[in-house]
C-alpha cells in the first residue's frame, strides 16, 4: 500500500508549520487551500488531529471560494488521506470520489488515478479486497491509456497484488509484485527493490512455499542492511525468522530474531516490536527453553497491557478531539453554508442585470443594422437615380446636338429666306 504520510522531526514540522503560517495571510485563494493542506499533514505528524482537519476543512472551503476544480479535487483527495489515517474509511472513500468526480470535470487523469488508487486503499484496510482489486484494475486501465511516470505503475502492480493475495489468490498476486519488480529494477530503485522481494516473499510464504520464499527475503534483507532504516533491517530479519519457522528450524528462526532485536527500538510499544517479541517467545518454548520463553511472555504480556492502555486513551482522545471539530465543523458550515447562500444570490442578481443589459445591447445593435441597411439602399437608389438622371441629359444633349448640326446642314444646303423673298419679289414684279 501506498505510505500515506511522511516522516518528519517535531522540531523540523515545527518549523515548517511556522513558515507556512507566516505566509498564509498574503496567499491568494490556490495557495492557501495548497498551504492549508500541507499544514494539515504537519498537524497529523504532530498528532494534532483536531487542528489538521480544522485546516483541511479550511483548505476545502477556500477552493470552493476560488471555484478551482482541480484544487478542490486535491483538497478532497488528501482530506481522504486524512481520513484513512483516523481509520474513518467510509468517509475516506467518499472523499476520494467526490476528488475522482472533481478531476473528471476538469480532464486531470494523474488526479483521476490517485483518488481512484487511495479509493482502493481505503477499501484494502477495511478488508473489502474486492472493491479495492477493481479500484487498482480501473486505475491500471486510466494509466495504460495514458502513460505517465512508472512510480504510480509500481504502485498500481504492487496494490494489486496484496489486493489478490488479500483474496487468496496468491498466483495472480505473485504475477502483479513481479511487474513490480521488473519496473523496480530498471528503474534501480534499491528500496522498491526490496519491498517487492518482501512482497514475493511473504506471498510464496503463505503458499509454504518456503524454500522459494526464503531467497527473495534474504535479497531484501541484503539491500535494506544497505540502504533501509533499523527498523526496515529488523523487518527483513523478523521475516527470515517466520519462514525457518514454518519449516520447524527453530534455532535459524531464533538467529535471526535476534539480529532483528538489535536493531528494533524496544522503548518504543509497536506492533513491530510485539510481534518480535511473541515470535521469540514461541521459539524458545519449541526449543523447550521455558525461561526465555516466559521472559518474552512476560514482556509481550507488559507490552500488550500498555499498548491497549495507549490504544483506548488515545481513541478516547481522538473521539473527544473528532466530536469537538464536528460542532466547531457545523458551526462553520452553517456560516459557509449563509455565505455561499447570499453570494449564490448576488451572482443571481448580477446575472439577471448581465443579461438583461444584454438583450438591450442586442436590440440597439439589431436596430442599428436595420437603420444601416435602409441607409445603404437609400444611398444604393440615389446613386441609381443620378446615374440615371446623368444619362438622360447625356441623351439630351446628344439630341440638341443632333438638331443644331441638322439645322446648320440644313442652312448651307438650303438658299436663305431673304433670297427667296428677293426672288419671289422679282417674279411678282415680272407678272
Amino acid at each position: 500500500m501506498i505510505f500515506l504520510f511522511p516522516k518528519v522531526s517535531i522540531a523540523q514540522s515545527q518549523l515548517i508549520i511556522d513558515s507556512l503560517l507566516k505566509k498564509l495571510p498574503t496567499a491568494n485563494d490556490t495557495s492557501y487551500s495548497k498551504m492549508c493542506m500541507d499544514l494539515a499533514d504537519e498537524f497529523i505528524n504532530s498528532k494534532q488531529i483536531v487542528l489538521s482537519f480544522q485546516y483541511a476543512d479550511s483548505a476545502l472551503l477556500r477552493a470552493k471560494n476560488g471555484n478551482n476544480l482541480r484544487i478542490q479535487g486535491i483538497v478532497y483527495n488528501r482530506l481522504g488521506l486524512l481520513n484513512i489515517y483516523v481509520s474513518d474509511y467510509s468517509k475516506a472513500i467518499d472523499n476520494f470520489d467526490k476528488a475522482l468526480r472533481l478531476f473528471k470535470k476538469n480532464g486531470h487523469r494523474l488526479g483521476q488515478i490517485s483518488a481512484i488508487l487511495n479509493m482502493g486503499n481505503a477499501y484494502y484496510y477495511n478488508t473489502e479486497c474486492n472493491k479495492s482489486e477493481k479500484c487498482f484494475r480501473l486505475a491500471l486501465q486510466l494509466y495504460r491509456a495514458n502513460p505517465i511516470d512508472e512510480t504510480s505503475l509500481t504502485n498500481i502492480y504492487n496494490n494489486l497484488g496484496s489486493a489478490c493475495a488479500c483474496q487468496e489468490k496468491y498466483q495472480e498476486g505473485l504475477y502483479w509484485f513481479k511487474k513490480a519488480l521488473e519496473i523496480s529494477e530498471k528503474r534501480r530503485d534499491s528500496i522498491s527493490i526490496a519491498y517487492a522481494y518482501n512482497n514475493i516473499g511473504s506471498n510464496l510464504n503463505v503458499q509454504d512455499k518456503v524454500s522459494e520464499a526464503l531467497p527473495y527475503f534474504e535479497k531484501a534483507l541484503a539491500i535494506k542492511l544497505k540502504h533501509g532504516s533499523n527498523t526496515e533491517k529488523a523487518d527483513g530479519y523478523v521475516n527470515i525468522a517466520s519462514a525457518f519457522y514454518s519449516i520447524k528450524k527453530y534455532d535459524k528462526a531464533l538467529l535471526n530474531l535476534e539480529k532483528a532485536l538489535m536493531f528494533i527500538d524496544t522503548s518504543v510499544y509497536n506492533t513491530g516490536l510485539k510481534r518480535l517479541y511473541n515470535d521469540l517467545a514461541d521459539n524458545y518454548e519449541q526449543l523447550n527453553k521455558i525461561e526465555l520463553s516466559n521472559k518474552y511472555h512476560k514482556l509481550l504480556r507488559h507490552l500488550n497491557l500498555e499498548i491497549f492502555a495507549k490504544e483506548i486513551a488515545a481513541q478516547i482522545e481522538q473521539k473527544d478531539m473528532m466530536n469537538e471539530f464536528s460542532k466547531s465543523h457545523l458551526r462553520d458550515s452553517l456560516v459557509q453554508a449563509s455565505r455561499i447562500e447570499k453570494q449564490t444570490a448576488q451572482i443571481s442578481r448580477s446575472n439577471t442585470v448581465k443579461y438583461f443589459l444584454l438583450i438591450i445591447v442586442g436590440v440597439i445593435i439589431i436596430f442599428m443594422a436595420i437603420l444601416y441597411k435602409r441607409y445603404k439602399v437609400s444611398q444604393a437608389q440615389k446613386e441609381e437615380i443620378s446615374r440615371q438622371k446623368h444619362l438622360v441629359d447625356e441623351k439630351q444633349t446628344e439630341i440638341m446636338d443632333s438638331i443644331k448640326y441638322a439645322r446648320r446642314i440644313q442652312e448651307s444646303l438650303l438658299p436663305k429666306e431673304k433670297y427667296i423673298e428677293r426672288v419671289l419679289t422679282n417674279i411678282r414684279d415680272k407678272k
